[in-house]
């Protein structure tokens, strides 16, 4: 006759998750958007299995970390303050990533690493240098906002109406004329728009 094994498995079960073995499954029980955020970076490195929000603010980085790459479970990435004026290929790793943040920075571009972020859905590359958006930033497609205030953003591409869940795209600060304006309003209709005053950009040979 088999001998019940429910308590006996509940048991295991709980010291698994007090052990840490079954990490993945603790973690589900939250959501990610409440969990714990770690602002101390070398502590968070003991445990990067228990990290699903990393705020790495004003860490004055001029180069991101390798370390990064053992949180294979990151959810949300803040580098925001930093002197950060490239990133490396190896972020595009980061497949768990949904909401990544590097604001006030020195970016020129928007690094290709970031357009392999395949369930990112929010970005906030605010308070850089940008001059353009890639051609390929339809390469996110799970992306619901996109935020680059305060840049001097010259290229809409087309791609950006085959961002199917896009909402909303922020480009406050950024000098715009009224036709590059009514572009991008023709590029994402119904979408929400954030625009300073056009500026007079017509200039003479």
């Amino acid at each position: 006759m088999r001998t019940p094994l429910g308590p006996f498995r509940n048991a295991c079960l709980l010291l698994m998750l007090a052990t840490g073995v079954v990490e993945g499954a603790a973690q589900t029980s939250v959501q990610w958007d409440t969990a714990r955020v770690w602002t101390d970076y070398e502590a968070a490195l003991e445990r990067p299995e228990r990290v699903w929000r990393l705020d790495l603010t004003k860490q004055k980085w001029k180069e991101v970390d390798y370390r990064l790459r053992r949180f294979r479970f990151l959810r949300e990435l803040v580098l925001d303050k930093n002197k950060l004026d490239s990133l490396p290929p190896w972020l595009g790793e980061l497949q768990t990533l949904e909401r990544l943040s590097i604001r006030s920075n020195r970016l020129t571009t928007i690094p290709s690493a970031l357009l392999s972020l395949q369930n990112l859905r929010e970005l906030d590359l605010s308070d850089n240098i940008i001059g353009g958006i890639p051609e390929d930033i339809d390469a996110l497609s799970q992306l619901e906002r996109l935020l680059l205030w305060s840049n001097v953003i010259g290229h809409f591409p087309p791609s950006l109406s085959d961002l199917e869940h896009l909402t909303e795209l922020d480009l406050l600060n950024n000098e715009m004329s009224v036709d590059e304006q009514t572009w991008v309003k023709e590029l994402l209709p119904g979408k929400t728009l954030h625009f300073s005053p056009p500026c007079r950009c017509d200039f003479d040979d």
